[in-house]
Formats: structure tokens, C-alpha cells, sequence
């Protein structure tokens, strides 16, 4: 696979077919947005922050639904609206989303990156999830991290990450179609449903039939 550069990127976002079309909608300003291999993508106004609880852990291996209904528990939804800060401490970890939603042709994939002008004042966008599969439609979930000594006021619209594009051969599975994806066409921050992926239920089959585990 090869890096696209802005030329390639832009022709992508005008291509006449809309198999081979790349989608980045609002694009706001992409004079301010374009670097040389990359597109700048902006900070959503949605927020999800983890509250503090009495749980000890969260077993994977519990009932889907009860895990589903602790996530909500755990997670409590921000708005912020434009021009009010979300505000995230030293040592915080919120997840957030792009403002702009995107849409990946099944020859392309892509890899969200932080800024370096963010990433100098100790934002870190992601933990380990970077990569974007072809097929792929939604916002991009940002895993938020302040790893600095000082409290950053992030803005929703403002730049805080880059997207660059890599070609190669035509997936026969996209994103979307694929049998265990579970954050395909979010509109917004998706939090994680990790107990949803199938090695767990496996196990929880097998420590059913071997009276080990009561699923409740």
C-alpha cells in the first residue's frame, strides 16, 4: 500500500464514481485542513467521560444485556456546545468524536493521527485504535488522553487530528460487512463493546455446560 498525497487525497473527495468517492463531510475549510499526505479533522461536540462507581471490574464474561446496562452506568454523555470548552485534567481519559463524518471506498484505508501542535501540549487522540478499515462509515471516535501537568481546554471545531489515505487492492470485506463489527455507521462517540466480541461468548458457553458460570 502507498500513502496518497493531497492531490490524490482531493481527487478521491471529487471522483465521478461513487464506489471510488472518499467522503469527509463538513468539509469546513480545506485550505486550513490539507497537509501534504494528510487531512486535518476536527473535535465533535460530543464527550463521554467515565463516573466514578462503586464497581470493581467489569467481567466480560457477564450477560451481554448487564453488561450493556453497566456501560451506561459507567459512561455519562457531555454536550458542549461551540464555543465552551471540554476541559480534560491531567492524567484524564475521555472518549470524544470527529465533527466530521466519513466514508472510506473499499480500496482506500486510512490512519487517524494526533496533531503535533496538540500532541506538544500532551493530547494524545488515541490508546491503540489508529487504523480505519476500507468500508468504513461514521465519525471516528478519538480516545482522548492529557498526559500534561496542566489542565487543556478543547474546543470543539478545532483541529485536533489528521487522517492520511492509503491505496491498494479492492477488500472483499469491508468494514460494514464484516461478521463481528460493532461501530459501523456511529453518528457519534461509541464507548467500547468489547464483552460483544466472539471469544466471550465461547467461553461463557463453555463455563455454562460445565456448570461453572450461571449467566443471569
Amino acid at each position: 500500500m502507498t500513502i496518497m498525497n493531497e492531490s490524490q487525497i482531493l481527487a478521491r473527495l471529487v471522483h465521478p464514481d461513487p464506489e471510488k468517492r472518499l467522503i469527509i463531510t463538513p468539509l469546513i475549510a480545506p485550505n486550513e485542513q490539507f497537509g501534504p499526505t494528510s487531512l486535518d479533522l476536527r473535535l465533535g461536540t460530543d464527550f463521554q467521560v467515565m463516573r466514578r462507581s462503586n464497581y470493581t471490574h467489569v467481567d466480560p464474561l457477564d450477560n451481554p444485556e448487564h453488561l450493556q446496562q453497566e456501560m451506561n452506568e459507567l459512561w455519562e454523555w457531555i454536550r458542549v456546545p461551540v464555543g465552551e470548552p471540554f476541559v480534560l485534567h491531567p492524567g484524564e481519559f475521555a472518549l470524544a468524536s470527529t465533527l466530521e463524518h466519513v466514508t472510506i471506498p473499499l480500496d482506500l484505508s486510512a490512519r487517524l493521527e494526533g496533531r503535533s501542535t496538540w500532541g506538544r501540549l500532551g493530547l494524545q487522540i488515541h490508546a491503540t485504535a489508529g487504523f480505519v478499515d476500507p468500508g468504513f462509515s461514521g465519525t471516528l471516535t478519538f480516545e482522548l488522553s492529557n498526559v500534561s501537568m496542566v489542565p487543556l481546554p478543547l474546543y470543539p471545531g478545532v483541529r485536533v487530528s489528521q487522517i492520511c489515505f492509503y491505496q491498494g487492492q479492492e477488500t472483499l470485506l469491508p468494514y460494514a460487512k464484516k461478521r463481528f463489527s460493532k461501530y459501523s455507521g456511529k453518528p457519534s462517540t461509541a464507548a467500547s463493546a468489547f464483552y460483544r466480541d466472539p471469544e466471550y461468548a465461547r467461553l461463557r458457553t463453555a463455563l455454562e455446560e460445565e456448570g461453572r458460570r450461571v449467566l443471569v
